[in-house]
C-alpha cells in the first residue's frame, strides 16, 4: 500500500441483532471529531509548518509532505479526540475504497483552543476494535443526533484483498457517497 493511503471497506450494521463486538472487542474508545474549515488550513512549504488560521499545529514537516499537502486543495480537515489524546487528520477525496490520509497527534491546548468556540460541526461515537481473520475491524456506534447508527470498517492492504465479512455486517457502504463521517455531519445539519 502506498504511504499515506488508507484503503477501507465500510458496512452498515443492524444493532438490533446480536452485537458480538461489544463483548469480544480488544479495546473500546470514546471518539469525538470536529470538522474544520479547510479554507483556514495554511501549509508553509518553506518553513515545514501546518497552521490553522494563526495557530501552529504541526512543525518540522518534510518538504515532500508539504508539497503533497499543497497539491490537494480539497482536504477534509478534522480534529479527533481519541479518549484523551488529540489528532489532526487531513483526508483526501476517496476514490473507490482508497483515500490519501495524513494524521498527527497535536497538543491538547492547541486542539482545545480551536474547538472551544463550539462552531465546528462534530460527531461523537464509541469505537470497538474487534479482530477477525487477522484483520482489525472498527465498529462505530454513534451518539447524539446519529444515535442508533452503527458502521463497521476494515482497513485493507489493497482494494483486491479478499475478506470474510462477518454475519453482523450488513449493506456495504464503501462505494456509496454520503456515508463518511464528514457527510453525516452535513446530513444532520451541524454545518
Amino acid at each position: 500500500m502506498p504511504e499515506n493511503v488508507e484503503i477501507e471497506r465500510r458496512f452498515l450494521v443492524d444493532g438490533r441483532q446480536e452485537r458480538p463486538w461489544t463483548t469480544g472487542a480488544t479495546e473500546r474508545v470514546h471518539i469525538k471529531q470536529w470538522y474544520l474549515d479547510s479554507n483556514l488550513l495554511i501549509i508553509s512549504t518553506q518553513r515545514g509548518v501546518l497552521m490553522y488560521g494563526k495557530k501552529e499545529l504541526i512543525a518540522g514537516l518534510q518538504t515532500s509532505v508539504c508539497q503533497s499537502l499543497s497539491d490537494n486543495p480539497d482536504w477534509v480537515v478534522r480534529i479527533r479526540k481519541w479518549n484523551t489524546a488529540y489528532f489532526l487528520t487531513l483526508k483526501g477525496i476517496r476514490t473507490g475504497a482508497a483515500a490519501t490520509e495524513y494524521e498527527w497527534e497535536i497538543d491538547q491546548s492547541v486542539a482545545e483552543s480551536i474547538i472551544q468556540d463550539g462552531v465546528h460541526p462534530s460527531v461523537e461515537k464509541h469505537r470497538y476494535l474487534w479482530k477477525e481473520d487477522r484483520l482489525l475491524w472498527e465498529i462505530d456506534e454513534f451518539e447524539g443526533l446519529l444515535a442508533g447508527l452503527i458502521i463497521a470498517e476494515v482497513e485493507l492492504e489493497n482494494e483486491e484483498m479478499e475478506i470474510n465479512i462477518p454475519s453482523w455486517a450488513g449493506m456495504e457502504l464503501t462505494y456509496l457517497k454520503g456515508w463518511s463521517n464528514a457527510e453525516l455531519v452535513r446530513m444532520i445539519g451541524q454545518e
